[in-house]
């Protein structure tokens, strides 16, 4: 009896090529890195490059990469700290997102940075889903394109952050 190899099309990207089944140049990889197929998720456009590498920054916390000790930032510290006043705890807030992107993506301009604390009158969390909420908007240097993006940090040092276009998530 002979066994007959059914055969199909598999579409498959050779991972050193820097160009996808339509033609378009890869030109990063992506987060999170759990790609079912194995291989990293990579993208084509600037946008959603700076998007993962702005993400990619502001969830590592300081001391969390080896080799890099100084990447990322410290605004899950910064959220326990022991901070009685409003205006510093902005302010450092505020400080340290400018400074690890200068330092690690120079090529981002910040457009608009807002902290937003969600405490009521009685020094009690508002919404159990976020303590803080920040609007962060950045351009790429020497261009037109915008990023404007979402950052939540909960009670607990959770952070969420979501990518905006035009008032609508992506």
């Amino acid at each position: 009896m002979r066994f007959r190899r059914k055969s199909f099309q598999q579409t498959y990207v050779d991972p050193g090529s820097t160009k996808n089944n339509n033609g378009n140049t890869y030109i990063g990889v992506t987060i999170p890195f759990n790609n079912p197929r194995g291989i990293f998720n990579q993208s084509t456009t600037n946008i959603n490059q700076v998007y993962s590498n702005l993400k990619n920054l502001l969830m590592t916390a300081k001391g969390e990469r080896y080799m890099l000790t100084d990447f990322g930032t410290e605004i899950k510290y910064i959220l326990f700290e022991q901070i009685t006043d409003e205006e510093t705890f902005v302010d450092a807030i505020k400080t340290d997102i400018t400074s690890a992107i200068k330092t690690w993506l120079p090529y981002l301009i910040i457009e608009q940075l807002d902290v937003n604390i969600n405490v009521g009158n009685d020094g009690r969390v508002d919404d159990p889903t976020h303590a803080v909420g920040i609007k962060l908007a950045v351009r790429i240097d020497k261009t037109q394109i915008y990023l404007p993006i979402k950052i939540f940090i909960s009670v607990t040092g959770n952070i969420t952050i979501e990518a905006i276009y035009n008032g609508v998530s992506w």
